[in-house]
């Protein structure tokens, strides 16, 4: 029954005005693939997994490090894509950045990735066999090139992004990337064609220190034209140049490749047009808003993609952040996507969504803190998600890119019932106005049945809220280490509520509880080391940023923490007290919780719970990604975020959620008929209304979500509401 709800959805869905098969609409409010765990500074790729003969579509998200699959299950003009996690041990570690690009002509995508350590490049050939993906590393530690007398690693660090193109039309690779001053663009040709006449080599010598006749300034993204001076009409500072994406692309039909560039510390592309000859380049303009339709604004370096999304024929354009400082880069609509309606030749991009494939999943921007806990008292699980919060506004500050960032709560409140949950995305009624870094924890300190919410900051404090949102502490126990995290268990189950808070430093604070009735006297002081529990990891962060979660197991207390690193570390043998050593046994989750992953992605979080009352515990994990993997479960999630008319809507409803009365407001003609179905696909209410605007009376309905139909002469309209 569980599905249910969704595949009425998706039949509705059907109907809905405009969603003819050029159209990429996801199911009413419903998240396609809610668990994928967001997205934030992505890169993209094509590739057969299945074998159907179809390229299926891949996302590298940089600030994870994570490669996720998603199936085209779309037809000629639809873009239908289906995550799949099945491939994922299929492909080989990456690390900061990918490139797909078939090198050898055999039409299986290979990978060319950054050498962490080398500032160069590996390469592992695709060998696959059809539907089973595999990969052979054939270049290690880093591809090299012919030059200045010998062979030489081709500069590659993971702030820049090279490009993989055939240049001189032989049919083999060459390669355009920055050089080690980073002002000019060096040319490797690939000389594959001209030894083998194969290009199944990558055999490379460096033939232009100054591709294109074009130099960047030390100060800022401009591009000077014209110009290979190295110091006479350009100042190369070595130092200064910090990252840059360069992609290669014919974009007005003259059959030479033109250059789109960003640049650290800035959020648009410059397009630079060639008005040289098939021999040599000589970039002769540029225009800095690029597309002309909407030009891209993405906070930090964006870098553009050209594939074909929709199945149409013609190559569409995705951008996406590629700075590698995550705190630079948006993570709410951080995938644009622009749709091709001209030709590959001459190509016309029109923006199309500012969020693609992360309007199919939980994506709250940056960090994702889950916390299991009842908020409204119905006796269902909800859960409660803090994040570090996205960019609201960027500006350059001596040639840095500077952001400002703030955090609000999210709820995920369970409509389903105690063994079929179905979750609804909201804002959560309580407003903390803090800037950065929520971390939520939760407990009834005035014992009325309701708990209270007790908030943990980037800046380091912890401040307490009554249920109603007043808030009780803004400093509660002078907490002061950055980006607190909080955790409230009874660790010892003598009836009293500890406290244990997380912290940058990677360690974890004890307070024991008291159980006394005032907030302030209810904790008191253990010890700051408590455990000896220290999740830093040096190879990613001199920090740690542990984030504590403690339930119960087979009569056993168990402690799990989520780290920068990205590993949830696992820890028996608890003890209320600042002596005790615990035990590490993150190699026993399996017995906790089954397909439990090595690492979940930068700044780790994790919620263990029953979800569903199966007796069998479920995994909620977190991470910088700004989105949520659940193990162990498939629940349903709706997004619930109606507020006012989109440029596109029909119909407009409110308020939602609602008690009694819905009120429908509609652009153009008057509605027929008005039906209600419940998340069961049972009719609850049908009746036929004239009016423009009706009123709807719905305080009959039990508590739920509800799909509700409206009938036009042009077709149906379909919404989602929830009744309180």
């Amino acid at each position: 029954m569980k599905r249910l709800f969704l595949t009425i959805l998706l039949l509705a869905s059907l109907y809905l005005p405009g969603a003819e098969k050029e159209t990429f609409h996801f199911p009413l409010s419903t998240f396609h693939f809610p668990w994928v765990g967001g997205l934030n500074a992505c890169q993209f790729g094509r590739m057969d997994l299945d074998g159907d003969g179809m390229k299926d579509l891949l996302v590298f998200d940089r600030h994870d490090n994570r490669l996720l699959c998603f199936l085209n299950r779309g037809e000629r003009g639809a873009l239908d894509y289906q995550y799949t996690s099945i491939y994922d041990g299929a492909f080989p570690e990456l690390s900061d950045w990918v490139v797909f690009a078939d090198y050898d002509g055999d039409g299986r995508e290979d990978l060319f990735t950054y050498s962490p350590g080398w500032a160069g490049i590996m390469v592992y050939r695709n060998v696959s066999a059809t539907g089973h993906p595999a990969f052979h590393q054939v270049v290690a530690p880093y591809l090299t090139s012919f030059q200045g007398g010998g062979e030489v690693n081709i500069l590659a660090t993971n702030a820049d992004y090279p490009a993989l193109t055939d240049l001189d039309g032989d049919g083999d690779l060459d390669l355009l990337t920055f050089g080690v001053l980073g002002t000019f663009i060096e040319h490797h040709r690939n000389l594959s064609m001209e030894r083998y006449g194969t290009r199944d080599s990558l055999v490379y010598e460096r033939v232009d220190l100054c591709w294109g006749r074009v130099g960047e300034s030390e100060e800022n993204n401009v591009m000077y034209l014209d110009t290979c001076l190295f110091g006479y009409g350009l100042k190369v500072d070595p130092v200064r140049h910090r990252g840059a994406t360069v992609t290669v692309r014919d974009l007005n039909g003259d059959a030479l490749p033109d250059l789109l560039l960003a640049d650290v510390d800035y959020p648009g592309l410059t397009l630079l047009m060639n008005g040289g000859d098939a021999e040599k380049a000589l970039m002769v303009s540029q225009t800095e808003a690029f597309p002309q339709q909407c030009p891209v604004r993405l906070p930090s370096m964006p870098v553009p993609f050209f594939t074909d999304v929709n199945n149409d024929g013609v190559d569409d354009l995705l951008v996406s952040p590629f700075d590698p400082d995550p705190m630079a880069c948006k993570g709410k609509e951080s995938v644009w996507l622009y749709l091709n309606h001209g030709t590959n030749e001459i190509p016309d991009f029109q923006i199309y969504t500012k969020s693609f494939l992360q309007n199919g999943m939980i994506d709250l921007g940056t960090g994702a803190t889950p916390v299991v806990v009842d908020w409204d008292g119905d006796g269902l699980l909800d859960v409660v998600l803090g994040t570090i919060g996205d960019i609201e506004n960027d500006w350059g500050q001596d040639g840095v890119v500077e952001t400002s960032r703030k955090a609000e709560l999210s709820w995920l409140r369970n409509v389903g019932n105690a063994t079929e949950p179905a979750f609804v995305l909201q804002s959560f009624p309580v407003k903390t106005d803090c800037a950065m870094g929520l971390s939520p924890a939760f407990f009834d300190f005035d014992n009325d049945g309701l708990p209270e919410l007790l908030v943990g900051t980037a800046e380091g404090r912890l401040r307490l809220f009554a249920h109603d949102g007043s808030l009780l502490e803004d400093d509660f126990l002078h907490y002061d280490k950055p980006w607190s995290a909080p955790c409230l268990f009874d660790v010892d189950q003598d009836g009293w509520t500890d406290l244990v808070v997380g912290n940058a430093t990677g360690k974890l604070s004890f307070y024991r509880g008291s159980g006394a009735s005032a907030p302030e006297e209810a904790f008191h002081w253990v010890t700051d080391e408590w455990g000896g529990v220290d999740v830093r990891d040096y190879h990613t962060s001199y920090y740690g940023y542990s984030v504590p979660t403690l339930f119960s197991s087979d009569e056993k207390v168990w402690l799990a923490v989520g780290s920068e690193s990205g590993k949830l570390f696992l820890f028996e043998g608890l003890a209320a007290d600042g002596q005790t050593v615990f035990e590490e046994v993150s190699d026993r989750w399996p017995e906790i919780c089954e397909d439990v992953p090595q690492r979940v992605g930068t700044r780790a979080s994790v919620a263990v719970a029953d979800l569903n009352g199966d007796g069998i515990l479920e995994m909620m994990a977190g991470s910088f990604a700004g989105g949520l993997r659940l193990i162990n479960a498939d629940i349903p999630v709706v997004n619930l975020a109606i507020s006012e008319f989109q440029e596109d809507e029909e119909v407009l409803i409110f308020p939602n959620p609602v008690q009694s009365q819905i009120h429908i407001i509609t652009k153009g003609e008057g509605i027929k008929t008005v039906m209600v179905m419940d998340a069961f696909g049972r009719k609850r209410l049908e009746r036929a209304v004239s009016s423009k605007e009706p009123v709807l009376e719905v305080q009959d309905l039990p508590p739920g979500v509800y799909l509700l139909g409206l009938a036009f002469d042009f077709g149906l309209v379909n919404r989602i509401f929830l009744k309180r």
